[in-house]
């Protein structure tokens, strides 16, 4: 190879270096940096499979596996991983890149450190064992790391200051900008939208009685059924703090809010709580309004909300009462 060829190829490999960077450096969301990042390690790395591994807030001898790349196909598993049975715990500790030969071809092992020098994760490349990346390659698979270890602890941050950290619902501060949208969308272009309050009856027996793991247990799993029975990317679950949650329905009239509210509220009644393998009962009461007034403040819908809530509770619990504003 002349040394204009090998110019040139290297002209090639910044160009997209460049391109690749300014992509993983402006991604704010998790989900499309996860995505973006497999695919482009693959392409670098001449890799058959990427691993984009996270390490887990709750246990640092676990690994979260957010994305994975094999043959072509990306996916977010999402799922657990020991770093003792994955053999992860050396390649996490010497935070540093290493290249491990298989039979198969190549595994290289690329640690995400912060800005603090603070291991975030590890990104993890099957290679090709006939493609196997150059210098250059190499140089440029590590300069992508770093761009990526950068990008990902700027996310995580902004998700922090955007997510409740036990639920992984929108905190108060985004509820409040979420109603003021909506009511600037009301004011703009008509129509209504609707607010949903809840609250788990007698939580705070349940953390005396079973201890606060499980407290925060039943927020985990009711914050999964309030997810899993919203429409997705349309309505915004909120926790409004300790066992209260807050969920907007952008453009729900009265009669669709409530079947959605008394449907979450029959879930939670008849869904397994598990302490010790015993199940417990777990139940919440719960306020719907109707939001048809540009003129109504986050504030003034909370304060009625909340005393729809309060007489539910103060009638028997374990139900849903709704009025229209």
């Amino acid at each position: 190879m002349n040394r204009a060829n090998s110019l040139s190829e290297a002209d090639i490999m910044f160009q997209t270096l460049s391109y690749a960077t300014r992509l993983l450096a402006s991604e704010k969301d998790l989900d499309r940096l996860v995505e973006n990042s497999v695919d482009i390690l693959s392409d670098f790395g001449h890799s058959k499979k990427v691993e984009f591994l996270t390490l887990d807030e709750e246990d640092p001898n676990t690994v979260i596996l957010l994305g994975l790349l094999d043959n072509g196909i990306i996916t977010q598993p999402k799922t657990k991983i020991s770093l003792k049975k994955a053999n992860l715990e050396n390649v996490i500790t010497i935070k540093r890149p290493e290249m491990i030969k298989k039979e198969k071809g190549d595994i290289i092992y690329l640690p995400l450190i912060g800005a603090g020098n603070n291991t975030l994760g590890l990104l993890v490349l099957h290679v090709h064992d006939h493609q196997k990346p150059e210098y250059i390659e190499l140089r440029s698979l590590i300069i992508l790391t770093t761009i990526i270890a950068v990008s990902l602890e700027y996310t995580l941050s902004a998700r922090l200051a955007m997510f409740d950290s036990l639920t992984g619902l929108y905190i108060r501060r985004q509820m409040n900008f979420h109603l003021e949208h909506e009511i600037a969308r009301i004011k703009r272009y008509g129509g209504e939208f609707a607010v949903a309050m809840l609250d788990i009856d007698h939580f705070k027996r349940l953390n005396d009685t079973y201890g606060h793991l499980f407290g925060d247990q039943v927020l985990l799993e009711l914050s999964y059924l309030i997810r899993s029975t919203i429409r997705q990317n349309v309505d915004i679950p909120c926790r409004y703090g300790g066992e209260e949650f807050i969920i907007i329905l952008p453009t729900s009239n009265a009669k669709k809010a409530y079947e959605m509210t008394e449907r979450l509220r029959s879930l939670c009644e008849h869904h397994e709580f598990l302490y010790k393998d015993k199940p417990i009962s777990v139940t919440f009461s719960a306020g719907v309004i109707v939001v048809n007034n540009p003129d109504t403040s986050p504030k003034e819908i909370i304060s009625r909300v909340d005393k729809l809530l309060y007489y539910a509770k103060e009638h028997g619990r374990n139900q849903v009462y709704q009025q229209g504003v």
